[in-house]
């Protein structure tokens, strides 16, 4: 197993390790405030997870790490690690961090789910299928991982809403611009024409 493999695994152990962090840091009460080591802890798990893919991809590009596995778990660790932050910070009720305004984790997660569901569909009537990740695609990832570190930092209604404005609207455009390309790959193939009786 190569070592970019080695760091992705960890990665998808960061998840849960996060999750528990942040729950027990809004569960502990010291003094009526909570125990801000905790939310530290979440931080620096998060911060850790997030770098992490930008190390392993560094070694599997510069350094021939690339394997079978580590291409099928590093999206799936990257996504994880979003959609545990979204639904952690934006849909379970908190007592002490400023949640996400409702619409920016259900715009994220349907988009992923969507894209999913079109992939899945692509597979299904056998399209050839090369995934190149589109820039507002990046930049949606961006502006979600600041929103993320925006509420985790205990910043502005201001700046959260911002952020998670200007990610949002990312990433409805590069769920516009792939629909549209899975769309063109279907009706070249054929799978798009009416049925013969």
């Amino acid at each position: 197993m190569t070592w970019a493999t080695r760091i992705t695994i960890i990665r998808l152990i960061l998840v849960p390790v996060f999750v528990t962090l942040i729950i027990t840091y809004d569960d502990t009460t010291s003094r009526g405030r909570p125990e801000e080591i905790w939310r530290y802890l979440a931080i620096a798990t998060f911060l850790t997870a997030s770098l992490s893919d930008a190390l392993d991809g560094y070694l599997a590009r510069h350094w021939n790490q690339r394997s079978a596995l580590g291409a099928l778990l590093d999206p799936i660790a990257d996504k994880l690690l979003l959609l545990a932050a979204l639904v952690t910070l934006g849909l379970i009720p908190l007592d002490h961090l400023r949640p996400f305004p409702i619409w920016f984790p259900a715009i994220i997660i349907s988009r992923d789910a969507l894209l999913l569901g079109g992939y899945c569909v692509l597979r299904h009537f056998q399209v050839p299928v090369e995934i190149h990740p589109h820039w507002t695609g990046k930049a949606s990832t961006f502006f979600t991982l600041a929103a993320i570190g925006a509420v985790l930092f205990k910043l502005g209604v201001s700046a959260i809403f911002w952020l998670c404005a200007i990610g949002a609207g990312f990433a409805l455009i590069c769920t516009v611009i792939y629909v549209r390309e899975g769309l063109g790959l279907l009706s070249h193939s054929g799978h798009t024409k009416a049925a013969p009786h």
